[in-house]
């Protein structure tokens, strides 16, 4: 027996689920269709050792008005990453490991405002890349290494920056889009002060789960956790949705909020446009790992600061504080990161934080996660200005809403919910559009009988 309901979501991280409370408080039957145990997608949380630990999406900002807007919304509350405003930054240039020191924070700002002093002129408003188009097709096929090896930095600028982004994009420079970075520092006003602490300062106090939470309880929507779906067969009704177990979901719409690099694993009848299809199996580029450290007693609030060519610590900095145990947050685009054995991390920590004592290591490896196959998004070079307008274009009856193609902050909990929303919107519109078109009908039938 088919279940039938007005729309049904595939997915339920932060698009889908937004997408789904925003559907069915305008009275609309959903249903989430959700491949894993559990919902949040690349948003999950574990308690380790008496600390609340977020292993994937984690940072949250008022810059980002969706997300913050949920934030008032709930009543949640935020707190912040010690590391992120550190008390001492230990920085590795030309091999050497350096604490930076007060003198030098006007030469290592000056560095951001040089990289990306194009900006501005390409991103005026970063939630419309059409209205300075042509600038930004001039240069969507540059690297973030092409734009380094066009400026004279000095080694901290290069150090800092290179990090910075290497962090920010989970890649190497020359994998990396120019044009995407740009587009998160004119996000935060052009910004340094901002664009750090959007990046990694405030977090929620109980966890991206409190928001999931309440986003679920409000919706009241229905959930059909562990329902990887097969196929998505559209006729001129609807769509019929088929998961691996053989379940059918008949519904008038569908809003497909898988991750892009997984996206071409579902069957699609008919099939999808060709360039979401090549989008998929290219794949963004988001990979790398987030490694927290466990160690023992309080560090402080440290941050370190390299280059993925200068150590496999690309950066970290203090997650939590405690008096017996503290854990940082750290970054790496080495391969195999979360297999290195405490011994091999131990070397590796103490070279920026002398006398540190690694106690354990831990994480989640997204990459190797068959339903996310990649952490956040970040886009390739080239590929920015050719999937824009075509990774969100509705398809039928199927529409698309995901942080991985979302105007703005992409590739954030910001940009899933943004998109969630605004598609919620279009469906909407869509089904009340079909409804006026059927009642009008019925009115004509009799008194052309």
């Amino acid at each position: 027996m088919a279940q039938s309901v007005d729309v049904v979501v595939i997915g339920g991280g932060f698009a889908g689920i937004t997408a789904a409370r925003d559907l069915q408080k305008r009275g609309f039957k959903v249903l989430v269709l959700e491949a894993r145990d559990r919902l949040g997608g690349r948003t999950w949380s574990e308690d380790r050792n008496g600390f609340h630990v977020e292993l994937g999406g984690t940072w949250v900002h008022w810059t980002q008005p969706f997300v913050w807007a949920e934030k008032e919304r709930y009543g949640l509350e935020v707190q912040e990453t010690p590391g992120c405003v550190a008390e001492r930054v230990s920085i590795k240039i030309d091999g050497q490991v350096q604490e930076l020191q007060e003198s030098q924070l006007g030469e290592f700002v000056e560095g951001f405002e040089r990289f990306f002093a194009e900006a501005k002129g390409v991103w005026e408003r970063p939630y419309d890349a059409h209205h300075c188009w042509d600038a930004l097709c001039e240069r969507d096929g540059l690297t973030v290494a092409d734009r380094f090896n066009a400026l004279e930095l000095t080694p901290l600028q290069r150090t800092s920056i290179g990090g910075f982004l290497e962090i920010l994009c989970m890649n190497q420079p020359q994998n990396a889009s120019y044009v995407e970075m740009m587009r998160c520092w004119s996000l935060t006003g052009w910004n340094y002060e901002l664009f750090n602490d959007t990046a990694a300062r405030y977090k929620f106090t109980k966890g991206t789960g409190a928001l999931v939470e309440a986003m679920a309880r409000d919706g009241g929507f229905d959930v059909s956790l562990n329902s990887p779906v097969r196929s998505v067969q559209q006729s001129d009704q609807g769509v019929c949705v088929t998961t691996e177990s053989g379940e059918l979901v008949i519904a008038k719409r569908a809003v497909v909020t898988v991750p892009l690099n997984v996206l071409h694993n579902v069957a699609f009848e008919p099939p999808l446009s060709e360039v979401k299809l090549e989008a998929s199996r290219l794949k963004h580029v988001g990979g790398g790992y987030k490694v927290f450290f466990e160690v023992e007693g309080d560090p402080g609030a440290v941050m370190t600061l390299s280059r993925s060519t200068d150590s496999p610590l690309i950066g970290s900095f203090t997650y939590k504080r405690g008096e017996q145990h503290s854990v940082l947050a750290g970054f790496s685009l080495e391969p195999g990161a979360l297999d290195k054995s405490v011994e091999e991390w131990q070397v590796v920590l103490e070279e920026f934080i002398p006398g540190v004592r690694l106690l354990s290591t831990f994480g989640h490896d997204w990459g190797a996660d068959d339903l996310s196959q990649g952490s956040w998004a970040t886009y390739r070079p080239g590929t920015v200005a050719r999937f824009n307008d075509e990774l969100p274009r509705q398809e039928g009856h199927v529409f698309f809403a995901s942080g991985d193609h979302a105007q703005g902050w992409r590739g954030f909990i910001e940009g899933a919910i943004a998109s969630g929303s605004r598609t919620a919107v279009t469906v909407a519109d869509s089904l009340s559009a079909q409804a006026a078109g059927a009642s009008a009908e019925s009115v004509k039938q009799p008194a052309q009988a």
